[in-house]
C-alpha cells in the first residue's frame, strides 16, 4: 500500500495556486497598464504619465504587490518586470500618449541590460519611443548598492538618455544615500508627506527641504498622493513642479490627455502671497490647536441640564449650541446664565424651556483658515461680554471648539512679532521670504519685468574702518535711493541683508531709473570723503590681518534684466541669474549698471 502524502497546509497550497496563476500569466502575456498622470503645475499641463500594471481582472494577482510578491518567491521577478515594461510601452505608443513614460523598474530587471540591447532600442524605435522618453523609476523595495552591476547598468541607462527617478523619498536614509550617488532626474516625495500637507507645518519644512537639495543636485522634485485642493496649492506655493494624485486624475487604461478644467481652475487662480505654511506657519494650526473641544449641546436641550453641566465644571464658563449639522449657533454663557435664573423659583419655572432661551447668537466667531487680519480685526471689535464668552471656532461651517480671547489675542501678538521678523531691522524693506513670494507671484501672473541686483563694493573694508554706524549710514542712503528711484509704475523693493537689495519693477524706464540711482550713490558717497580721497578714489587702511592697504572709495554695482515670465519657473531660477549679473557689474569700474540684452524682451 502507497504511502499517504502528507497534509497540505492551506498557505502552502495557495502559494502553488499563486505559481501557477503567475506561470499563466508570463506565458499568456495577461498583463493589462493603467495610467495615471504627472501634472506641470506651471504649465497646468500633463508632463508624462505614470504606468501601473494589473493582473487578470478579479483574480488573486490583480493587485501590483501581490502580483511581485509572487515573483519574487518563484525567481521570476526580471521576467515578470520585463513583461511589465513591455506591456506599459506598447499600451502607451498605441495611445500616443503625450510625454514622458515613467515605469516601475526592479533591480532585477536593471540588472538583466535589458533595457541597453540594442533589439530592445529597435523595438522602442519601432513605436515612435525614444530614450528619452522612459522614465525608469526604481521600485521602493530595491536599494542599488553602488558597486552592484545593477548600480552600473542603471548609471549606463542614464548616459544613453533614460530618465532615472527615486520613489517614495523620505522612506528611511537609505533613499538618501541612493540619491547622492545614483543622481536621478526625478525624486517622487513619499505620500505620507504631502497627504495633508496644508495643515502641517513639519510635513511643509520636509517638502521644502526636499526642493532645495533637489536643485542642488539639478533633480525634478514630483509630489505624490496628492488628493486636496489645498494640497496641491500648498505644494505649488512651496515651489514644487510637478504632483499627480487621485485629487488631479485617478489611474485609468485610457486616460486624459490634459487636466479636468476644475483642476486648471484651481491652478489658474491667482496666487496671493505665499501660503501661512509653506513659509511662516500656519495661523490655521494654532487657532485649531488652542481651540478648546467643549462638547456642545443641541438647541432642543433644556435648560436644567445645561445648569447641571456649569454646576459639575466651576471651570467651564460657556457652552455651545450647534445644529444638527454641528453648525455653531450661539454660546451660553455662565455669568448672564447666573444672572438670569440662580435666583430663587427661576429655575423651577424655566428649567425645562430649552436652552436657546439664554443663548448669545451675537458671538465672536472666526473661521480656522481666517487671515491674520480678520483675527486682528475680530480683537478690536470685541467687548467685554465677548471676552467672557469666547470665539466660536468653526472649520468649512462646522464647530470645531471655543477658543478664549485672551489665546486668541496671544496669538496674533505671536504672529505679528514673526511677521515682523520678514522684514530687514535696519531699513524696514521686506526681507527675502517676501522678495522670493513676490517673485513667484509675479512670474505667476505671466507679465513681464525688471529685475535688478544691486550690490555696495567695498563695503566691507568701510565698514571695519568707520565703525558700522557710519556703514548703516551708507545701507540707509542707499534705501532712500532706491525707494524714491523706483517711483514710476508697479515696483517692489527689498532687502536681502547686509549691502545687498532686490528691485522689481513693471516701469517702461526701469534702466533710467536704476541710472539714477548709480548717479545718487555717487554723489552721496563724496559728502562721506575729504576732497583729497576722493580725488585718489581711496583711502589706506589696516586689512583683517593688519596689513596697510589702499581700499577704493565704495561704489554701486547693479546687474539686471528684464525678465520673460514664461522661461522661469520659480524665484530661485531669477536669482541664480541676477548673482550672475551682479558679479559681471562688479567686474566693470566705478559705479555700473550691467544689463544682460540676450534676456532683455
Amino acid at each position: 500500500m502507497a504511502a499517504l502524502a502528507p497534509p497540505t497546509s492551506a498557505s502552502a497550497t495557495a502559494e502553488a495556486d499563486a505559481s501557477r496563476l503567475l506561470d499563466a500569466i508570463l506565458r499568456e502575456r495577461d498583463l493589462h497598464a493603467l495610467f495615471q498622470p504627472l501634472l506641470d503645475l506651471r504649465s497646468r499641463g500633463f508632463h508624462g504619465f505614470e504606468a501601473l500594471i494589473r493582473g487578470p481582472a478579479g483574480g488573486p494577482l490583480e493587485r501590483p504587490d501581490q502580483l511581485f510578491a509572487c515573483a519574487r518567491r518563484d525567481g521570476r521577478l526580471g521576467e515578470l518586470d520585463r513583461l511589465c515594461a513591455q506591456t506599459s510601452i506598447e499600451a502607451f505608443a498605441r495611445q500616443g500618449l503625450p510625454g514622458n513614460l515613467f515605469i516601475n523598474v526592479s533591480e532585477a530587471l536593471f540588472e538583466s541590460g535589458w533595457f541597453a540591447q540594442e533589439p530592445t532600442l529597435r523595438w522602442l524605435q519601432e513605436r515612435g519611443l525614444s530614450p528619452s522618453r522612459l522614465v525608469l523609476e526604481l521600485l521602493e523595495s530595491d536599494a542599488l548598492a553602488e558597486h552592484t552591476h545593477a548600480f552600473q547598468a542603471a548609471r549606463f541607462l542614464r548616459e544613453l538618455g533614460y530618465g532615472l527617478a527615486l520613489d517614495d523619498l523620505g522612506q528611511g536614509f537609505g533613499r538618501f544615500a541612493l540619491w547622492k550617488r545614483l543622481r536621478p532626474r526625478y525624486l517622487k516625495i513619499d505620500r505620507a508627506y504631502t497627504a495633508e500637507l496644508a495643515s502641517d507645518p513639519f510635513k511643509a519644512a520636509f517638502v521644502r527641504s526636499m526642493l532645495v537639495l533637489a536643485e542642488a543636485s539639478q533633480s525634478v522634485v514630483v509630489a505624490e498622493g496628492v488628493e486636496s485642493e489645498r494640497d496641491l496649492l500648498t505644494l505649488r506655493e512651496l515651489g514644487i513642479g510637478m504632483a499627480q494624485g487621485y485629487f488631479i486624475a485617478r489611474p485609468h487604461a485610457q486616460p486624459a490627455r490634459e487636466p479636468a478644467a476644475h483642476t486648471r481652475e484651481v491652478l489658474g487662480q491667482a496666487q496671493p502671497a505665499l501660503h501661512a505654511l509653506a513659509s511662516r506657519g500656519s495661523i490655521e494650526q494654532s487657532v485649531l490647536g488652542l481651540a478648546r473641544r467643549i462638547a456642545p449641546v443641541q438647541p432642543s436641550t433644556k435648560l436644567d441640564q445645561v445648569l447641571r453641566m456649569l454646576e459639575q465644571d466651576p471651570d467651564l464658563t460657556s457652552v455651545p449650541v450647534v445644529d444638527d449639522q454641528g453648525r455653531a449657533l450661539g454660546i451660553i454663557n455662565r455669568y448672564v446664565v447666573a444672572d438670569r435664573l440662580f435666583r430663587p423659583h427661576v429655575r423651577d419655572l424655566f428649567g425645562n424651556k430649552p436652552c436657546t432661551m439664554v443663548m448669545s447668537s451675537d458671538v465672536l466667531r472666526l473661521d480656522a483658515k481666517s487671515s491674520l487680519q480678520q483675527a486682528s480685526a475680530l480683537i478690536a471689535d470685541s467687548s467685554y461680554r465677548h471676552a467672557t464668552e469666547g470665539v466660536l471656532v468653526s472649520d468649512a461651517g462646522a464647530y470645531r471648539g471655543l477658543l478664549l480671547v485672551g489665546d486668541l489675542l496671544r496669538l496674533v501678538t505671536e504672529f505679528q512679532v514673526q511677521a515682523a521678523r520678514y522684514a530687514n531691522p535696519l531699513t524696514l524693506l521686506p526681507g527675502n521670504v517676501p522678495i522670493n513670494d513676490c517673485l513667484d507671484r509675479w512670474l505667476h501672473e505671466e507679465r513681464g519685468f525688471a529685475a535688478a541686483y544691486a550690490d555696495i563694493d567695498h563695503f566691507k573694508p568701510f565698514n571695519d574702518k568707520f565703525g558700522y554706524r557710519m556703514g548703516d549710514e551708507i545701507i540707509l542712503m542707499l534705501a532712500d535711493l532706491l525707494r524714491a528711484g523706483l517711483s514710476l509704475g508697479e515696483h517692489f523693493l527689498g532687502h536681502i541683508g547686509g549691502d545687498d537689495f532686490v528691485a522689481l519693477s513693471r516701469a517702461d524706464d526701469w534702466e533710467g531709473e536704476l541710472r539714477a540711482v548709480l548717479d545718487g550713490f555717487e554723489k552721496g558717497m563724496a559728502q562721506f570723503f575729504e576732497p583729497a580721497v576722493l580725488e585718489q578714489g581711496g583711502y589706506w587702511a589696516e586689512n583683517r590681518r593688519g596689513e596697510a592697504m589702499f581700499f577704493p572709495v565704495p561704489t554701486l554695482s547693479i546687474g539686471a534684466f528684464r525678465v520673460d515670465p514664461r522661461q522661469f519657473d520659480s524665484h530661485r531660477e531669477v536669482a541664480n541669474v541676477l548673482a550672475e549679473l551682479k558679479r559681471a557689474a562688479k567686474r566693470l569700474p566705478g559705479n555700473a549698471l550691467f544689463v544682460d540684452r540676450r534676456r532683455h524682451g
